[in-house]
C-alpha cells in the first residue's frame, strides 16, 4: 500500500476560503480511498485541530521550521508528500519521498500585485514558482490557472491537473418559508448581497460605489433602488474605513455587515437577496459566484481570471472591474429585468452539473495515481485522468 502524506494546514481552519476547498475534496477523497483506493494517508500540520476529518487518518504535528519537518517526513519514508498550499515553510527539502505534488488554485496576489504588500508580492513572485517547479505534479482548479502556471510559472503542462471545485448540497434553493436570516438580521426590504473575506483584492471600494450609483439611479424603472440595502458577509467589513466610505456614499444606513457568518445563514442570505455582487480582481476560480448561483440567486461579478471560465453563461459579466457605473447596470439588470432574472437563473442551474466534490476528488485520487508512475515513463497528467476507470464506475 502506498503511503501518501498530505500537509493540511488549511484544515485548521475549514469553515471558510481554501480550507473549506480542502475539507471538501479531502473528506470525499477518504470516502473514495476506503472503497479500495490502495492509499495510505497520513495528514500534518503545525499544531492540534477540532477538525474532525483527522479522526480517520494518521495525524502528525511538525515544527514550522523545514528542515525540522523534513527530517520527520524523511524518518516515515512516504511515496508521496502533496502540499496543499506552497509556501516557505513547505518541507520540500531532503524529505525522503519518491515523489511531491501540490495543490494550487491561482496566482491572486500576482495579479492584484497594486494592492499587495512587498512581502507577500515577493512570496508570491519567487518562492512559489521556484517551490513549483520543483513538484512533480500540480493539481489545480481552473483552465486559466493552469495555463498561467504554464506562461509565467515556467511549469510543464503535462504536469497540471486541473479537477473543478465542487459545490456542497446546502447551497440549493429554499423555500421562501426557509429564508429567514434576512429578517433575523434586521435587514430592510431588497437587498444586493455581497460575500467574502475584505480584501482588496475583492475590489471593495468600487464595490461600494457601484451599489452608489445603483442606489442614485433615477429613471421610473429603477427607482425602487433607493429603498435597497446592501449586505457584505464576511470578516473585515465593518471597518471604520468601509463604514465612512458608506457614510460619504449616503448608505450608511443601507449598509449591513453581519461578519463571519456560518453557512446555513450565507445560504439564507443568498436566496433571499435580488441579486449576488462579486466584482473581484482576480480569482483562480470563485467560488461565491457559483454558490450563489446555486441558491438562484442572480449574479453580478467581472470578466477576470478564471471567473468567465467558471461562471459561463449563469452570470452577468462586467469586463472592467474599476467601472463602478457599468457595474451599477448590470445591477439594475439583475434586480429589475425579469425576463434577464428567469434567463440567468435557467443558465446557472444548467451550468451547476460541473462542480462535483466526489468528481474532484476522484480526479485528486488518481492524480496520486499518476504522480507515482516511475519518472522512467513520462505520463501526461491531465489526459491520463480523463482515461482513467473512475472509482465510481465499478
Amino acid at each position: 500500500m502506498k503511503r501518501i502524506c498530505v500537509f493540511t494546514k488549511p484544515l485548521d481552519n475549514w469553515r471558510s476560503g481554501s480550507g473549506h476547498h480542502v475539507n471538501e475534496i479531502l473528506t470525499r477523497l477518504l470516502d473514495l480511498n476506503a472503497k479500495g483506493g490502495g492509499f495510505d494517508f497520513t495528514f500534518a500540520h503545525y499544531g492540534p485541530s477540532p477538525n474532525p476529518i483527522y479522526s480517520r487518518v494518521k495525524e502528525i504535528i511538525v515544527s514550522r521550521n523545514p528542515l525540522s519537518s523534513a527530517t520527520v517526513m524523511r524518518s516515515l519514508a512516504f511515496d508521496l508528500i502533496h502540499f496543499t498550499q506552497l509556501t516557505i515553510y513547505s518541507p520540500i527539502w531532503f524529505n525522503g519521498a519518491r515523489r511531491m505534488t501540490a495543490t494550487m488554485h491561482g496566482a491572486d496576489e500576482l495579479q492584484t500585485a497594486a494592492v499587495q504588500s512587498a512581502v507577500k508580492l515577493a512570496h508570491e513572485r519567487w518562492v512559489v514558482p521556484f517551490f513549483a517547479r520543483k513538484m512533480d505534479g500540480v493539481f489545480t482548479v481552473s483552465e486559466t490557472s493552469k495555463k498561467y502556471f504554464v506562461d509565467e510559472f515556467g511549469l510543464d503542462a503535462s504536469r497540471i491537473c486541473v479537477g473543478y471545485n465542487g459545490l456542497s448540497g446546502t447551497y440549493r434553493v429554499l423555500p421562501e418559508a426557509e429564508t429567514l436570516a434576512p429578517r433575523k438580521l434586521g435587514i430592510p426590504g431588497p437587498y444586493i448581497l455581497h460575500v467574502s473575506r475584505f480584501s482588496e483584492r475583492k475590489n471593495p471600494w468600487k464595490l461600494l460605489e457601484a451599489f452608489a450609483r445603483f442606489k442614485d439611479a433615477s429613471s421610473t424603472v429603477d427607482r425602487s433602488a433607493k429603498g435597497y440595502s446592501l449586505v457584505c458577509a464576511g470578516n473585515g467589513w465593518d471597518g471604520a474605513a468601509v463604514r465612512r466610505e458608506a457614510a460619504r456614499l449616503g448608505f450608511a444606513d443601507r449598509f449591513f455587515c453581519p461578519g463571519f457568518t456560518e453557512e446555513r445563514i450565507i445560504v439564507e442570505l443568498m436566496n433571499g437577496a435580488r441579486c449576488f455582487l462579486f466584482p473581484s480582481l482576480a480569482e483562480g476560480f470563485g467560488m461565491p459566484n457559483v454558490e450563489a448561483m446555486a441558491c438562484g440567486c442572480p449574479v453580478v461579478t467581472t470578466a477576470v481570471s478564471a471567473i468567465p471560465e467558471i461562471v459561463g453563461d449563469g452570470a452577468l459579466l462586467v469586463h472592467d472591474p474599476t467601472d463602478a457605473a457599468s457595474l451599477a447596470s448590470a445591477l439594475r439588470i439583475a434586480c429589475f429585468d425579469e425576463g434577464a432574472r428567469a434567463e440567468l437563473k435557467r443558465r446557472s442551474a444548467r451550468r451547476l452539473r460541473l462542480f462535483d466534490w466526489d468528481e474532484s476528488a476522484r480526479r485528486l485520487l488518481d492524480f496520486f495515481d499518476r504522480a507515482l508512475v516511475s519518472a522512467s515513463h513520462p505520463v501526461n497528467l491531465d489526459e491520463a485522468i480523463n482515461a482513467f476507470p473512475s472509482r465510481n464506475s465499478a
